[in-house]
């Protein structure tokens, strides 16, 4: 197993598992809950209402503290996971984020460079007053949620990926869920995804019925589906969590 990281082009940053509680390679983030817990790195809330700030401070690790991110923080920016088996810099990150960096070795490993040079930040986070309910104003429950795949136009719709009773607004309470589907995209699969460096949000179903372009989206939720049980599968995540599979 290879060490990994989240890398945000735009943005120049990166979240290295080790320094927010979920180990150091894929198999131990995947077991302790990451691909669940970078849901809020991507969700908007409702109504163009505001991100809320981190529900709780940054966390010192290694001696220093890596503050999080407000809600919503890598929504609509380029993405990608790499580890050490993915090759050089060169290889897998664009041109513009390489350029920002000339003293940086390009043919250096890719996790390298990004753990030497983009800034280090911790994840975003967000905890409703009691559970997450219909109630809820920023994310609430009696609303479809979906994934928005921004650079290809195309979207998950959340109720096709999660059964009813594990769904809780963009949030799961078992299973694989929404931000799964992102993790598995963005390089985070062994044997899927597809949408290494693209852009990806999660946002309610009135984002695709009433887009602010005018464009038209595909839906691929079943597709998506198909990704996120190949996912649970050869990457063993129910195994990992201590789960039992359930589709």
């Amino acid at each position: 197993m290879a060490e990994v990281a989240l890398i945000n082009i735009d943005k120049c940053e990166v979240i290295d598992p080790s320094e927010t509680g979920h180990g150091f390679k894929m198999k131990e983030a995947v077991g302790n809950w990451m691909t669940m817990d970078i849901l809020w790195l991507f969700t908007i809330p409702v109504d163009g209402q505001p991100a809320p700030p981190p529900a709780t401070p940054a966390k010192p690790v290694w001696g220093r503290p890596v503050a999080r991110v407000p809600v919503g923080h890598w929504a609509g920016d380029r993405v990608i996971i790499v580890d050490q088996d993915a090759g050089s810099a060169s290889m897998n990150l664009p041109a513009d984020l390489l350029a920002r960096f000339p003293e940086a070795d390009p043919e250096g490993d890719a996790i390298e460079f990004a753990l030497e040079n983009l800034k280090h930040v911790g994840l975003a986070d967000y905890k409703p007053a009691e559970k997450l309910d219909a109630n809820d104003a920023l994310f609430p429950t009696d609303r479809v949620w979906v994934v928005r795949n921004l650079t290809k136009r195309w979207y998950a719709r959340g109720d096709v990926l999660v059964k009813a009773e594990k769904l809780s607004g963009p949030a799961i309470t078992a299973g694989v869920g929404l931000s799964d589907l992102v993790w598995a995209e963005i390089g985070g699969a062994m044997s899927c995804g597809s949408s290494h460096g693209e852009r990806f949000d999660i946002q309610t179903l009135a984002s695709i019925q009433n887009p602010e372009d005018g464009q038209e989206w595909v839906d691929k939720s079943k597709q998506a589906k198909s990704t996120l049980v190949s996912f649970d599968m050869n990457d063993d995540v129910s195994a990992l969590r201590g789960e039992d599979e359930d589709y």
